[in-house]
């Protein structure tokens, strides 16, 4: 594979994944724009319930997203670093991608665990659909 299919592919799943991405991030704003209904009409217990399960299966598949755009940078990286070591020579932006994106010749493992900062928007996203919910809006 070359350098070129390699940028190709990274492309071709940056972008089917935006796609996911973005329909999550609506559906998001659509759990916590159903929160605040709830909370403005004092919903009952099964209404609470509703939004809290589309509320989670929306985080979770919005970091599941996220999850797989790293993924597709960390595959790329590694691709890279193969092509390298196979004696090919590269670029020096794809130089700078190994080194910046942390490539190396074990391949990527995926996570489902986000990053510090990703950590503190589903931290932060749950509590402004979930916690309101259940907690009320003052605290």
């Amino acid at each position: 594979m070359s350098e070129v299919e390699i940028y190709s592919q990274l492309s071709n799943s940056l972008s089917t994944t935006a796609l996911f991405g973005i329909m999550w991030a609506f559906l998001l704003w659509v759990a916590g724009r159903s929160a605040s209904v709830a909370i403005e009409s004092d919903a009952g217990i099964v209404m609470k319930i509703a939004v809290t399960v589309f509320g989670l299966v929306s985080l979770f598949q919005f970091n599941l997203a996220a999850s797989y755009v790293r993924f597709g940078f960390e595959t790329a990286a590694h691709s890279l670093a193969v092509l390298k070591d196979s004696g090919a020579d590269l670029s020096a932006r794809a130089l700078s991608s190994i080194e910046v994106m942390n490539g190396s010749t074990a391949v990527p493992q995926f996570s489902l665990i986000p990053d510090p900062i990703g950590i503190l928007f589903i931290l932060s996203v749950g509590y402004l659909i979930i916690g309101r919910l259940w907690l009320g809006p003052k605290l």
